[in-house]
């Protein structure tokens, strides 16, 4: 009978962190959200640290292509002289100014490519933080199914501890042979090597979530569960993004066909010249306009790229799209699949225990051989683990749904 109530007392334990996993205190840290922890992993992002930078590079883009003129003016200054030819005094100054115009209608298309670019940049930012999102939920359910193995073979240790000694004990008491001796002792190594190696990974799994979102100690567990939450209306971040991206390779390939030649410039100037040394200087005014011709060698490069970003784009949004729908259709099927799984694990966890009990005491009454304990013990310890998994499993399922329709934490 004191061997039975010891071996409990790890299961028990083990039963506790599972519970306390989904809903009770861990005592690890203070208690978050699951949104609190994406908000912080989000301000270490480099999309968040750069977004002011790039807003306040599209406002000076689109002051730049709303002022009178299209690009900087230009000033010239140049002298005319017969110096090295015949030398009489000949001179002529010139100076001046280029000034850039726009033509009808490129000043309305090149703004409305920047709106549309920087409305891309607003959907690739939100996309950003989806991604980011999903990292978050995936990397702490790690996390959490990691710890839960820790524990669970932490608990098989302690178990195995025990039973150990209480074959040794027996051994020397003349009830059981060296031999059990040596089969609890080396199950116990076994679990101990066990603990060792989930302990790793738990702690790979704890420190790629800390550095993702920079907090100082993982968060209490009962925060970090989600709610299954509802589809929003708006279109989806993954394909936001691309229809944003379809839309400004569109503007910019209006841009590339319709403004189809280098913007003109009006010279204004002076010129002072006298033919011989002895002349007086004269002066006149300069009026000019420059007026670029469009050429296919131009025009031609430039509306094949464009075009060739448009197909580019429309192509990724129709394989994308078939990606989300697939994933929405996973995670929700996954969803119904996890209640299911769940309660065939409890069932399994609760009759491996009950039967666990019995040959403890079979076990102590001297009615069975250490190997038929050792089998039993293994098969509820496995029934355990796949118990507190499938809790773990059904809580990152809510998680992955939520992801898989475009909600963020």
């Amino acid at each position: 009978m004191h061997d039975t109530l010891a071996t409990q007392s790890p299961l028990f334990t083990a039963l506790l962190f599972v519970t306390a996993s989904l809903s009770g205190p861990a005592a690890i840290a203070e208690t978050l959200t699951l949104g609190q922890a994406f908000a912080a992993a989000w301000e270490r992002h480099p999309a968040a640290r750069t977004a002011a930078a790039r807003h306040h590079e599209f406002a000076a883009r689109r002051d730049s292509a709303g002022s009178f003129l299209s690009g900087a003016p230009t000033a010239t200054l140049s002298n005319r002289n017969d110096r090295l030819q015949r030398d009489a005094g000949q001179s002529e100054w010139e100076a001046g100014i280029a000034l850039p115009l726009w033509l009808p209608g490129y000043q309305e298309r090149t703004l409305a490519l920047i709106e549309r670019e920087q409305s891309t940049y607003t959907a690739l930012v939100e996309q950003a933080r989806w991604k980011l999102a999903g990292e978050v939920r995936e990397s702490w359910w790690q996390a959490m199914l990691a710890g839960n193995e820790r524990a669970v073979a932490e608990a098989r240790g302690d178990a195995a501890r025990h039973l150990a000694n209480d074959v040794e004990r027996r051994v020397r008491a003349g009830e059981l042979p060296r031999m059990d001796a040596h089969q609890a002792r080396a199950a116990e190594a076994a679990a101990t090597a066990a603990i060792a190696e989930a302990d790793g990974r738990a702690h790979r799994a704890e420190r790629s979530f800390l550095a993702l979102t920079g907090l100082p100690l993982l968060p209490a567990p009962s925060g970090m569960n989600e709610q299954r939450r509802q589809a929003p209306t708006t279109p989806h971040p993954q394909l936001a993004a691309l229809e944003a991206a379809i839309a400004t390779a569109r503007a910019r390939l209006d841009v590339a066909a319709r403004n189809s030649r280098d913007l003109p410039e009006i010279m204004l100037g002076m010129r002072r010249e006298r033919p011989v040394a002895e002349a007086d200087w004269e002066n006149s005014t300069i009026v000019g306009v420059r007026i670029p011709l469009a050429t296919d060698a131009r025009n031609s490069p430039r509306v094949a790229a464009a075009n060739a970003e448009l197909v580019e784009a429309e192509a990724l949004l129709s394989y994308e799209r078939q990606r989300v729908d697939a994933e929405r259709d996973a995670a929700g099927r996954e969803l119904q699949r996890a209640d299911e799984a769940l309660a065939r694990a409890e069932t399994r966890r609760t009759l491996a225990s009950e039967v666990r009990r019995e040959y403890a005491r079979a076990f102590a009454l001297g009615n069975i051989d250490l190997p038929q304990r050792l089998r039993v013990d293994a098969d509820a310890f496995a029934a355990e683990l796949a118990a507190a998994r499938a809790r773990l499993e059904a809580a990152r399922a809510v998680s992955r749904y939520n992801q898989a329709i475009g909600v963020l934490p």
